[in-house]
């Protein structure tokens, strides 16, 4: 078969022709005619090995033995249980191996032959040729760029060998440092064992009050692995789940050397309706040293919610670190806004929309119910909190709300002043 295409088998399109007779021209001096009797298929044998042949008999019945010519022209004959599988070479592939064993081995016929298997779609077969030219010609630039290379400081280099020589390894689909992959499979690790400890203080949680309550009870108890803390995290700040486990799995947190828990004791410091689990999660904070606690609560102070004001205060106080004094200064008294009804005073039961908790007239209560419009209006508030953690952290003296006389105070006592004296209306 010739490098042109009968007629009758078109195993290419004209581009790829136009890119074979180029081929042709850099090996006219050593074409001749190629035989029709290309291998076509590989045989796989049951004992491991291989043959390269043409099958002379395609309609053969199953059982029936493979009549076949190899590659030196010598005809076999095979037994059909001798072979594993079939594999049939395209079109393309043959015409590959027939122009292989012509093409010089220089870099310009390998390169010939690169772009040949490029049109033809044989991408393995190019990669091979692109290697072979740069081991004959090192700067071949068009082989380096399709091979993947750049040049970094004058030398050719992937960008794989690049990001490696600079200490990174391919991992999950991106480039990392050595040690952020080690250290993203210790996050792995954890959030899987983290997950698990939540599927497992479920079932003991379910448990409680049940057949296996006492064995739960103590189980939960014992829990001494900081990857639980997640998990019992969860169930201290879920108000609806009854009070006295909450508190079981708060006291198991105290016993926890992490300090993943602490933003939620701030939390529940500032926030939860249950006083007594406040104080404790207060408590913990001032034994744990949190120094973030101060910056939580002081923010707390700012609050719209004057209850919040108070608490955040109160807060402040019960850590005992005077740091917090200036921002407890401006707190002596707070700004906050209420929506009411004509001939209503903020905080009565008419100051905002409907009267009682129902959501009823209120007899007379609220104040829509009386006609007036609703109005927003501002009012100073004297938050007694804030006063009292003063008193905390800075015995003996006492000037009432008095912020003036406070920051005099405070600047004749404080050397260097960090902050702001000036409050902002």
């Amino acid at each position: 078969m010739s490098l042109q295409s009968s007629q009758s088998t078109r195993w290419f399109s004209a581009k790829q022709a136009r890119c074979i007779a180029a081929a042709a021209l850099a090996l006219a001096s050593t074409f001749t005619s190629v035989s029709q009797s290309a291998a076509a298929e590989v045989l796989l044998l049951k004992s491991g090995g291989r043959i390269e042949a043409e099958i002379l008999n395609r309609n053969r019945a199953t059982s029936d033995p493979y009549e076949l010519r190899l590659t030196s022209g010598v005809t076999l004959t095979m037994a059909a249980d001798q072979i594993d599988r079939v594999v049939v070479k395209t079109d393309v592939e043959k015409q590959y191996e027939m122009l292989l064993p012509r093409m010089p081995a220089t870099a310009a016929g390998n390169w010939s032959m690169a772009e040949w298997c490029k049109e033809a779609g044989l991408l393995t077969q190019r990669k091979f040729h692109l290697g072979e030219i740069i081991k004959l010609e090192p700067d071949h630039e068009e082989a380096r760029l399709a091979l993947g290379y750049s040049k970094f400081g004058g030398e050719w280099m992937t960008t794989e060998d690049f990001m490696q020589g600079q200490g990174y390894v391919r991992s999950q689909g991106r480039w990392m440092l050595r040690q952020d992959v080690e250290l993203a499979a210790v996050d792995r690790e954890r959030e899987l064992a983290e997950k698990e400890w939540r599927r497992q203080l479920k079932i003991w949680v379910d448990q409680l009050g049940r057949k296996r309550g006492e064995e739960a009870l103590q189980s939960i108890r014992e829990i001494r692995d900081v990857n639980a803390v997640p998990a019992l995290c969860d169930v201290v700040a879920d108000i609806k789940n009854p009070i006295t486990l909450r508190m079981l799995c708060f006291e198991v947190l105290t016993k926890l050397p992490s300090g993943q828990a602490n933003r939620i004791f701030m939390e529940i410091a500032l926030n939860d309706p249950n006083a007594n689990l406040r104080d404790k999660c207060l408590d913990e904070l001032r034994r744990r040293g949190v120094v973030e606690a101060i910056g939580y609560f002081t923010k707390g102070l700012t609050s719209k919610d004057n209850l919040v004001v108070n608490r955040a205060a109160h807060c402040l106080g019960g850590l005992g670190n005077p740091e917090a004094t200036l921002a407890l200064i401006d707190a002596l008294v707070t700004t906050h806004k209420f929506q009411i009804t004509t001939g209503q005073a903020p905080g009565s039961l008419g100051a905002s929309f409907g009267g009682d908790s129902s959501g009823g007239g209120g007899g007379g209560m609220g104040g829509l119910s009386m006609g007036g419009k609703p109005k927003i209006i501002s009012q100073d508030l004297k938050n007694e909190m804030a006063l009292s953690a003063l008193a905390v952290l800075n015995p003996g003296i006492n000037f009432g709300y008095d912020e003036a006389a406070w920051k005099r105070w405070y600047i004749q006592t404080h050397t260097t002043v960090n902050a702001n004296l000036r409050r902002d209306d």
